[in-house]
């Protein structure tokens, strides 16, 4: 494949898990796929894509964040506006964040109809995809297959700290606001005319968060770390799930 993926990327386990799904769906030039109006293997195949595209989304705007910050302005080293720098790194921000969601949200329409070619009762949705969503899939999949342990992680999702802090930020940056480098400072003049810092904490203001944006060249960097974490285990389970659930070949 020419199309190259970041190291972090758990690439070995989500190709795993593609080879293995494929299994469950007729195929790719067949005619069945090829006159299926809910198109249930383009649905499968696309999302499981969009998961590597945004996860790489996510890499490159971290470097080109770091990139920013490599040569600022001297009013932003000093602690003052440059809102063309500003724009730059909040448009990186922004994009991170909603590629971040969007890697769960492609993978969990992708195990959706995944779990539709298996038990296809407890996913109807598969006709109407707008109506798919993470919850939905948890759901279903808490319906089909209560055991396996894809299910329990996809449960856990929304109380793992981790997700649920960029789940909050992306929300914020998708419907509401922007965000702004925030600097907060103090310390104590000296008798001899210096100055002695006693705090200084440089953030990364979203109005509303609940969370904390540390604000340096690694703040991006922190987060991505995040959603590879989960990524991972996502993938690892999901591998699994569809390598336990093979379908019977006729004859055997």
């Amino acid at each position: 494949m020419n199309f190259t993926m970041p190291s972090t990327f758990p690439t070995s386990e989500f190709q795993a898990f593609g080879i293995a799904a494929s299994n469950f769906f007729p195929a790719l030039l067949s005619d069945e796929v090829l006159y299926d109006p809910q198109e249930k293997r383009r649905h499968f195949d696309l999302s499981w894509q969009a998961v590597r595209y945004r996860y790489r989304a996510c890499c490159e705007c971290n470097d080109e964040f770091k990139a920013l910050l490599d040569n600022p302005s001297e009013e932003w080293q000093a602690g003052w506006g440059d809102e063309e720098l500003t724009y730059r790194l909040e448009r990186c921000i922004y994009i991170f964040f909603m590629g971040a969601l969007s890697v769960f949200d492609s993978f969990a329409l992708c195990l959706y109809f995944l779990g539709n070619a298996i038990q296809p009762a407890a996913f109807s949705d598969v006709s109407n995809p707008r109506k798919i969503t993470r919850a939905s899939t948890q759901r279903a999949m808490n319906v089909a297959f209560p055991k396996d342990a894809i299910t329990g992680l996809l449960v856990g999702l929304s109380q793992d700290m981790r997700f649920s802090t960029k789940d909050a930020f992306r929300n914020l940056l998708a419907h509401r606001l922007s965000g702004r480098r925030s600097v907060r400072s103090s310390g104590t003049l000296n008798t001899d005319g210096t100055y002695t810092t006693d705090f200084h904490e440089e953030t990364w203001q979203i109005p509303g968060a609940t969370g904390k944006l540390v604000f340096d060249k690694d703040m991006l960097e922190r987060q991505l770390a995040d959603v590879a974490d989960i990524l991972s285990a996502l993938a690892t389970a999901a591998r699994a799930f569809a390598e336990s659930h093979q379908p019977v070949k006729p004859g055997l």
